[in-house]
Formats: structure tokens, C-alpha cells, sequence
């Protein structure tokens, strides 16, 4: 079943990890670092705002991600399920190690093989790949794209991309419009 809206559009919701702590847990690596007490309070707010307001995030436009590709690290592992919690069961959540060191062209790939149509996608990874991956998504012209480039995303920062694309598998970059870019305060 097609749930996308009848516009010939696709959202990808690119979310950068909440704060995690700088150092891994003792014997730990990288990928082991948890949020700290900042990170899951921001990811905690960006999910009650996800379920309070209507729209999402005060934005008209918005569509609620129905599936979402998270890196398998700690601490993005902890971000999704803080931000994507009060979604329920109409969050499909698939997690992946190889996210954890991938690259933008990667990321797409994955996104690319989304099977069943949902209208909207969310990402949660590290940077800098996330913030490559909006940049190189958005058309020349986007509003915002300059912004984004300059200064990329901080710590559970939220990039809104509408694809003009009837499935993922054409997901594309240069072709996209930035709805929104979102960071905390949430």
C-alpha cells in the first residue's frame, strides 16, 4: 500500500545524535559512549514536541517519519529511542552497524532500499556524515542549504529534506527542498 500523499513527495528526517559523553565507558570503544544527562534531556524534549504539537514541531508540512534507519552506537541507539518513543507502533525502526562509520553515499543507499512506500523517513547517525548527507541532498537554490553548509548539525539538530521523488529508490542528491532545520532548545 502506497502511503505517500498524492504531491509526489518524499520527507527525510536527518537527525544528528544527542550530546554523548566524550569518553567511552571503561574497556569501551567508541560506539559504546552513551548521552549524557544534556543529550537525553534534548532528545527526551524533540520527542515530546514530535507528540504534542500539531503540526510537528509547530511546521506545516511535516509529515511523522514511519520508519527510521538508526546507527546501531549507543548513543544513537539512545537518541531514537528518546526522540521516537511517544511514536508507538507506527514507528518502524531498523538499526545497523555499518551506519556507524558510513558515509553520506551509504546512508542514501539504505535509504534507497526502504521498502513500503512510507511517505517519511528519519536518519539517526553521527556526524559528520548527517550533516554531508542534508547538504549534498538539497537543490543549489534550497533556502537554507547555505546555512547548513556553513554550519552543518549540532547535537540533536533536525534537517527536514522534501525529495521530489515517487519512491525512495529515487532518492537523489541536488534535488531536494529544505522544510526545516530544527536544534535545541526543543
Amino acid at each position: 500500500m502506497d502511503d505517500r500523499s498524492t504531491d509526489g513527495t518524499c520527507q527525510l528526517w536527518i537527525l544528528r545524535h544527542a550530546e554523548a559523553r566524550p569518553e567511552p565507558p571503561s574497556g569501551g570503544r567508541d560506539r559504546d559512549r552513551p548521552l549524557t544527562e544534556r543529550g537525553r534531556r534534548d532528545a527526551a524534549a524533540l520527542g515530546a514536541r514530535l507528540t504534542a504539537d500539531s503540526p510537528p514541531l509547530g511546521t506545516s508540512g511535516l509529515t511523522l517519519p514511519e520508519v527510521a534507519l538508526v546507527s546501531a552506537a549507543v548513543r544513537t541507539v539512545e537518541t531514537a529511542g528518546l526522540v521516537c518513543g511517544g511514536l508507538g507502533e507506527r514507528l518502524r525502526t531498523d538499526t545497523y552497524v555499518s551506519l556507524y562509520s558510513a558515509e553520506p553515499e551509504t546512508v542514501l543507499a539504505y535509504v534507497q532500499e526502504v521498502e513500503g512506500d512510507p511517505r517519511s523517513v528519519l536518519v539517526v547517525g553521527h556526524n559528520p556524515t548527517v550533516s554531508h548527507l542534508a547538504f549534498e541532498l538539497l537543490a543549489a537554490a534550497s533556502p537554507g542549504r547555505e546555512h547548513l553548509g556553513a554550519h552543518g548539525l549540532s547535537t540533536c539538530s533536525l534537517a527536514v529534506v522534501d525529495l521530489p521523488i515517487g519512491t525512495w529508490e529515487e532518492a537523489a542528491e541536488a534535488s531536494g527542498t529544505l522544510v526545516g532545520l530544527f536544534a535545541p532548545p526543543y
